[in-house]
């Protein structure tokens, strides 16, 4: 009853499967750190080894929370003010829950990683509640949860109250100080930037160069993000033009080479810099593009064959 009645079975795609049928399936997509897994070693890069700000305090810094239901882009944050953050599930909070599908088998070997071993989607649980531990510390993080629907309900509907959550954010804390190795290695370093995370990403996954998640969904803002800072660097350019062609008006630097040749080779590359970086902006709009056409011809293809589906299913039933 604390399952969804579906899920995604891989992000990005438009499958899904019923948690009923398959729940150990289930949690391993539900509770799958993606890329984050194979990048342990370098988020160093992206975060500190902290744990995370209460939620007022993230406010503080003018962060707004977004609500996402991924486990691999939970407390990733933007540098335009987002921070996404993962729902708690109720089922997390369900003991009996817990002790049936997160608890390894009597059997399991732990030391090799196998189908039925759960000691890995039970450090991904156990961290991620211990960074709502640290999100929800006060009164005020406890109604701003509330308020963006972060904690779950109870059975009859209504909201988890104060004193409970207190009680289980101090026997997650005490857990952690007594068996530090409890929780995933992703969750020592809790708030992660976005965008270093991407570079990681892209140095990782050569020759792909692709990053962790694709802030841009169409060309228009990819050629408006790219154009915005190519404008600032001409601005800079003129002036820097314009203060040269001056100096050369004068006495001093009139006669002198050095002044001349630096002039020279800074025209130069004011001329052929905007140049050669349109170019690379364009090749890397049809490198994208060509990316993105395989994906398109198969969801079209995909979308025939459910209409062809839907067509010969209303055929079958009609009278």
């Amino acid at each position: 009853m604390y399952l969804p009645y579906h899920y995604h079975e891989a992000a990005g795609k438009r499958v899904v499967g019923d948690p009923a049928e398959d729940t150990t399936a289930f949690l391993r997509r539900e509770l799958s750190l993606g890329s984050l897994a194979d990048m342990l070693r370098h988020l160093g890069f992206a975060g500190a080894k902290r744990p995370a700000k209460p939620l007022h305090f993230q406010m503080v810094l003018s962060r707004e929370i977004i609500v996402v239901d991924r486990m691999d882009l939970h407390l990733l944050w933007t540098n335009k003010g987002r921070l996404f953050v993962k729902p708690v599930p109720r089922f997390l909070l369900d003991p009996a829950f817990c002790r049936t599908n997160l608890q390894c088998p009597d059997a399991c070997p732990c030391d090799t990683p196998t189908e039925t071993c759960r000691t890995n989607p039970r450090k991904i649980a156990l961290g991620f509640l211990h960074t709502y531990a640290c999100l929800v510390s006060s009164e005020s993080d406890f109604h701003i949860a509330n308020e963006k629907r972060l904690l779950p309900c109870r059975e009859d509907g209504k909201s988890i109250e104060w004193t409970d959550w207190k009680t289980l954010a101090r026997e997650l804390l005490r857990a952690h100080e007594r068996e530090p190795n409890m929780m995933h290695p992703r969750f020592l370093r809790a708030e992660l930037r976005l965008s270093r995370i991407n570079t990681i990403h892209r140095f990782t996954r050569l020759p792909h160069f692709d990053p962790y998640l694709r802030s841009r969904y169409n060309y228009g803002s990819l050629f408006g993000d790219n154009l915005a800072w190519m404008a600032i660097v001409t601005v800079f350019a003129v002036l820097m033009l314009t203060a040269m062609q001056v100096g050369l008006a004068t006495e001093r630097f009139k006669d002198d080479a050095a002044f001349q040749q630096a002039s020279y080779g800074f025209t130069v590359f004011a001329i052929l810099g905007p140049i050669c970086v349109f170019g690379l902006v364009v090749l890397g709009a049809l490198l994208h593009l060509i990316t993105d056409l395989p994906l398109l011809f198969g969801r079209q293809r995909s979308c025939r064959e459910a209409h062809h589906t839907l067509h010969n299913t209303n055929m079958e039933i009609a009278p």
